[in-house]
């Protein structure tokens, strides 16, 4: 009699659980986004301190994100690495509810970013290690960008602003931290320490196994990779496509298209649906047709989600096109996480997948916002929806290079191969 199968395993477990995880500390990180109507009025902020708010959380999120990647290859325990890391940003995102200064609030987001940065590395480090060869790219693009869209970009503004209009920003900010301790005992319950398994076969290719030198995980050693370098420019590109369509996509729409804020927020809220729903689709099919075709072809699709809100009138017809246009942020998370994983040894992982997101966060997150925005006061609105568009574009060139590193179309290329010999 066959044993029977139960869809409760331990990898569905722990892609559930770093779902939850990834989603709430994107949650924790958009809120104050939502919040700062309210916290503006309160703390008497000028938009260059909100801005100096945004880019100073991206700069610590940047470096942590390297620095913990590190980390998390050479910890005794992930899952205490983890549980450690949530909790201390579950406790910093309450005392943002404290805040009673600009300078009180802009020291806990540089320490939110320091602590929610090593995260996204930990968790995708682990489902690369914990995934089966066949389910990798969807287990880490539900995983990162599905709980990205879905938390910080859909329930985040509407759970958010109910709270702080139903009581205080600082009540929102106070409760933040009973998800986050939550998920620190089911984490720590659920979670075991992972095997690091063989190296991809792309992380091998380059000697046979008994000439190949023992890997060591060093910077240097990770960057000599192609794949690596790639997919940190790729990463880049799209949140240079994102940050530049989230941040001014809707004053452009108001300001300039004369939307009213209403329909403003259904068109972006049409974009963050297509963020989560591609989000686990795209990586879902590049596991079967391979990273590099499935990078390009939705990496061209995500090129016109900027445009659109350039050209298109209707209201419903540009929620829509944004919809189906914001295909890209799968291939962002391709980049930023599974290509990556992929590409060296499993035990390095948390290196490769830090660099990625933090020089992504640096550029996109940091430098793209300032500098997108002293360019839309020359300028004028339209040119961010330009940058934004020039960032999928420069992404989608570079994907091109890629070597392919989906373990199905590996094995299929292997089989001819095989047969032959």
């Amino acid at each position: 009699m066959p044993k029977r199968t139960t869809f409760w395993t331990y990898e569905n477990k722990i892609v559930t659980v770093f779902f939850l995880a990834v989603g709430f500390v994107f949650f924790d990180r958009l809120i104050v986004n939502f919040l700062m109507p309210f916290i503006q009025r309160d703390l008497h902020l000028d938009n260059s301190q909100i801005g100096l708010l945004a880019a100073g959380l991206s700069v610590t999120w940047a470096i942590a994100s390297v620095v913990g990647g590190r980390i998390s290859d050479r910890v005794t325990s992930k899952r205490v690495y983890l549980v450690v890391l949530m909790v201390a940003f579950s406790v910093a995102s309450f005392l943002q509810g404290f805040a009673a200064t600009f300078a009180h609030l802009f020291i806990l987001r540089l320490l939110m970013g320091m602590l929610e940065g090593p995260v996204i590395p930990v968790t995708q480090s682990v489902l690369a290690m914990e995934s089966s060869e066949r389910r990798r790219g969807f287990n880490l693009g539900l995983t990162m960008n599905t709980a990205n869209g879905l938390f910080g970009s859909i329930l985040a503004p509407v759970v958010i602003v109910a709270l702080a209009t139903a009581f205080h920003w600082r009540t929102a900010f106070f409760l933040t931290v009973i998800p986050g301790l939550i998920m620190c005992f089911v984490i720590f319950k659920v979670m075991r320490e992972p095997k690091a398994g063989p190296a991809p076969a792309t992380a091998t290719a380059v000697a046979p196994a008994d000439r190949a030198p023992r890997p060591t995980g060093r910077l240097r050693e990770v960057l000599k990779n192609r794949n690596i370098i790639l997919s940190v420019v790729i990463f880049s590109g799209f949140m240079v496509y994102l940050m530049a369509l989230q941040v001014f996509g809707p004053v452009f729409l108001t300001n300039v298209r004369g939307f009213t804020p209403g329909t403003m927020s259904l068109v972006m809220a049409a974009f963050g649906l297509g963020t989560a729903v591609w989000g686990f689709v795209v990586p879902l099919i590049s596991d079967r047709i391979g990273r590099r075709p499935a990078a390009v072809f939705f990496g061209l699709l995500s090129i016109f989600a900027p445009l659109s809100l350039l050209s298109i009138d209707n209201p419903v017809l540009l929620a829509l096109a944004v919809f189906v246009f914001a295909a890209g942020m799968g291939v962002g998370g391709l980049a930023m996480s599974v290509i990556p994983a992929e590409s060296v040894p499993t035990a390095h992982a948390g290196l490769a997948v830090g660099l990625s997101a933090g020089v992504g966060e640096l550029i996109g997150g940091f430098l793209n916002p300032m500098l997108t925005g002293a360019a839309a006061d020359q300028y004028g609105l339209p040119v961010a929806l330009v940058v934004s568009s020039a960032g999928a574009l420069v992404a989608t060139v570079f994907a091109v290079f890629l070597k392919e590193t989906a373990p199905r179309v590996l094995a299929a290329r292997r089989e001819p191969a095989l047969v032959t010999n």
